[in-house]
């Protein structure tokens, strides 16, 4: 991207550009920016514009707190269809007590690399979440820390475990920053969704993407219309 907001103000004067059709409910997605993707709340943001509020989102921060990303949300949703949150904060190491009944639930985990502890923060915070009609998402806003903390191999069979949190309607929005990772990294990572979100950002302050199926969603797709798979 070229230059990164830094706080709630600046962050809500960026504009999402058009969204791929092929982007669509029951992916899930890796969204590649250069640089933190939290900072632009890109996952957020399409959050915003897929979710209604009768959805629930399942968000995973690993850069910023969970006060951080909820002022951020704020900011971005002030329309009242919007997605409610549920938060797993990794990040602010001094919080352990779960509030698990306020208006946004959030636990904690002790840091990013914690991958059991993750697992067992989203079965309790899906544990407390209602019976609704609406979709469920998983947001994980930034790998990178993740995979700075842990091995490729434990994450990706992570990804394997959590994704089911979404619904069949629900999306799955996997941030990172894919210049601090190498290629086979990256490969691996697109193992395990169903396509890569290009994310770059325009001189007059939007963001702009660009949608690159993975071999699981053409695999998928030809198996819904009866080709060889």
């Amino acid at each position: 991207m070229t230059g990164h907001s830094n706080s709630a103000t600046d962050t809500e004067v960026l504009q999402l550009g058009p969204l791929p059709d092929r982007l669509h409910e029951g992916s899930t997605v890796l969204v590649a920016s250069i640089g933190d993707p939290s900072v632009d709340a890109i996952s957020l943001r399409i959050l915003r514009q897929y979710g209604t509020a009768a959805d629930t989102a399942f968000v995973v921060t690993t850069t910023e707190s969970a006060a951080q990303t909820i002022e951020t949300y704020t900011s971005l949703a002030r329309a009242t269809d919007c997605p409610s949150l549920k938060i797993v904060d990794t990040v602010s190491e001094q919080q352990t007590v779960s509030a698990l009944y306020g208006e946004t639930p959030v636990v904690f985990t002790p840091s990013p690399g914690d991958l059991e502890r993750l697992i067992v923060m989203l079965s309790e915070l899906a544990g407390h979440t209602a019976s609704a009609t609406g979709a469920r998402h998983l947001v994980i806003r930034s790998l990178t820390p993740i995979l700075e903390s842990a091995a490729t191999t434990q994450v990706c069979t992570t990804l394997d475990r959590i994704t089911g949190l979404r619904s069949e309607t629900g999306l799955c929005l996997l941030g990172l920053d894919y210049t601090a990772h190498d290629t086979e990294t990256i490969m691996r990572l697109t193992d395990h969704v169903d396509g890569v979100l290009w994310v770059t950002q325009s001189s007059s302050s939007q963001l702009e993407f660009e949608y690159q199926p993975t071999r699981r969603q053409y695999s998928h797709e030809r198996s819904l219309f009866g080709g060889e798979t």
